[in-house]
């Protein structure tokens, strides 16, 4: 399978934006930031006695099916009476059938969408509609799948800060000033808010700054990953230490909201960006996801091999439609996927491994984002986490020689310490994880995106070649 080399003349429908779609015409401008950013301008309304220049528009993640797409934008904004700057997450509904659009925003106008936003949360009014591309605009945090969310911004302060103090010991201790800061955000599915409390102890006149993290979301999920992390928090507390994870604090159920410390440590991703050799870094954290893979966590969800080849199969289609050229050999690509791995026993996956959902903390290996837990192939998470290293997604600057050091490190160190059947489906494997880091980069609208999704489904091509060996 010949895949075009990464400083071959990239095809000119790349240059202009997505490729052209028959249903959703609107995403030839809808793709371009330079002109997203005048349709902005033009069309979005400050709420009243306010005044913005919005500088920049930038793309942040794209999410399509058969019937509608997702668009979601980062805007810098700057308000002319103070000169303050910040990011304003907005995004477009786009729908393929006629008149969708405009009566979904008819109906969302009519259930008042300013209702409970924060006033220090309002720049632009929350719901809006542009006619000439037939897409309805939703301004962070207003949602209308996550109506939840404008409630945490609103302040929840009260139902867990309390947890979150108490977790300083003895002493009168009470937050003297407190910051949100939105630090993840995917419309309608689901966001991530960073806390920070300074504390203050009326005795001793001590101080400190406490930080933890809101998760929001749009069902009760939240609570069965409060659940698993406060099980696996407690025997990590009494010195079963193969692996550890962040710990709960609390679970707000009207909410749907997750409490969680902040993860100790460094993130492997920074690691691994810090120049330096990652081989003792990559195999600590290579024994820490074979123990996980082979614990017994009493789980029963399960990520079934159907499930599995329809993820892939699903980001197949995204990559063949972003990169037509390269259709035939992605799509043999995901043939030998799909023909090449058969049903085995289940057990724990994190089934979402990326070297920013892992921390170092001395000997300690501590995993994040674990709400995508379930049973399934164990194979997945080594794939997963060798395609996000190898693929460098999120690790731009790591020179691509040294991230396949560091992954074949963690290939060597991970099947050292399991079954030894596994490694012979881990080709598969990878090259299916990387058909869907590829499809990752497109739908977060990366940087250079064409090049990145380029070279990782070149890695795809080498790990099914037994290359990474």
């Amino acid at each position: 399978m010949a895949v075009p080399v990464r400083n071959q003349e990239l095809p000119a429908a790349w240059q202009e934006g997505f490729p052209a779609d028959p249903d959703f015409p609107q995403l030839k401008i809808a793709s371009d930031p330079g002109l997203m950013l005048e349709v902005f301008r033009a069309h979005l309304k400050p709420v009243a006695g306010r005044l913005y220049h919005i500088e920049a528009c930038l793309p942040v993640r794209f999410r399509c099916r058969q019937s509608r797409c997702v668009l979601q934008y980062s805007l810098r904004l700057r308000e002319l009476t103070t000169g303050r700057q910040w990011d304003q997450w907005v995004t477009g509904l786009v729908y393929a059938a006629e008149g969708e659009a405009e009566r979904l925003w008819q109906a969302m106008r009519a259930a008042d969408p300013g209702r409970e936003i924060p006033e220090r949360w309002l720049t632009f009014e929350p719901l809006d509609f542009i006619p000439d591309l037939q897409m309805v605009v939703e301004v962070f945090p207003y949602d209308r799948r996550l109506p939840n969310l404008r409630r945490v911004m609103g302040g929840t302060r009260r139902e867990f800060e309390p947890m979150v103090l108490d977790r300083l010991g003895p002493g009168q201790w009470s937050a003297e000033g407190r910051t949100v800061e939105p630090t993840r955000y995917r419309t309608e599915l689901g966001a991530a808010l960073k806390y920070t409390l300074e504390a203050r102890e009326a005795l001793t006149a001590r101080s400190t700054t406490l930080r933890c993290y809101v998760k929001v979301y749009r069902n009760e999920h939240g609570a069965e990953t409060f659940d698993l992390l406060q099980a696996l928090s407690e025997r990590a507390r009494a010195g079963q230490r193969g692996y550890s994870v962040v710990r709960p604090i609390t679970y707000l159920s009207e909410l749907r909201s997750l409490v969680l410390e902040e993860a100790p440590g460094t993130a492997l991703q920074q690691i691994l960006l810090q120049g330096r050799d990652p081989a003792a870094a990559v195999r600590a954290v290579a024994r820490a996801v074979a123990a996980f893979n082979q614990d017994d966590l009493g789980i029963t969800r399960r990520h079934s091999l159907a499930d599995q080849l329809d993820d892939v199969k699903r980001a197949s289609s995204l990559v063949q439609w972003a990169w037509p050229e390269a259709r035939a050999e992605v799509e043999a690509m995901t043939a030998a996927v799909v023909r090449g791995l058969g049903e085995v026993p289940l057990a724990p996956i994190h089934r979402d491994l990326k070297p920013d959902h892992i921390f170092l903390w001395g000997d300690r290996v501590i995993f994040i984002d674990c709400d995508s837990v379930v049973l399934g192939d164990p194979v997945r998470d080594p794939a997963h986490l060798f395609a996000h290293i190898a693929g460098r997604g999120g690790l731009d600057s790591m020179p691509r020689e040294q991230a396949r050091a560091g992954a074949a490190a963690f290939v060597e160190e991970y099947f050292g310490h399991v079954p030894r059947p596994w490694r012979e489906r881990f080709p598969l494997h990878c090259a299916g994880a990387l058909i869907e880091v590829a499809a990752g980069i497109f739908k977060r609208q990366e940087r250079e995106w064409p090049r990145k999704l380029t070279a990782a489904v070149e890695e795809a091509q080498r790990a099914l070649s037994g290359g990474f060996r």
